[in-house]
């Protein structure tokens, strides 16, 4: 349940640039999932950060290397950047 709210959860920052925004400045893992939380999708810190990590080891450095805070970072992993 947990990863399919934040699959769901992508989806929708995929599609929001003003939610894409928030989640581009938001300063730690929690302050996501409180976002999402708000926006109908639970999941876990915990979740979010298995699921960034198993992203992140597919993404090659240089992709990683223009990321300029840990939302940019993680917009990046589940391909909602811009």
């Amino acid at each position: 349940m947990s990863e399919s709210a934040l699959t769901a959860f992508s989806s929708l920052v995929q599609s929001d640039s003003q939610l894409r925004e928030q989640v581009r400045q938001a300063p730690s893992p929690q302050h996501v999932v409180d976002l999402a939380s708000s926006q109908g999708h639970t999941f876990t810190q915990a979740t979010l950060m298995k699921m960034q990590a198993d992203k992140i080891k597919h993404l090659h450095d240089d992709h990683l290397n223009g990321a300029s805070s840990w939302g940019e970072a993680l917009l990046l992993c589940f391909g909602a950047h811009s």
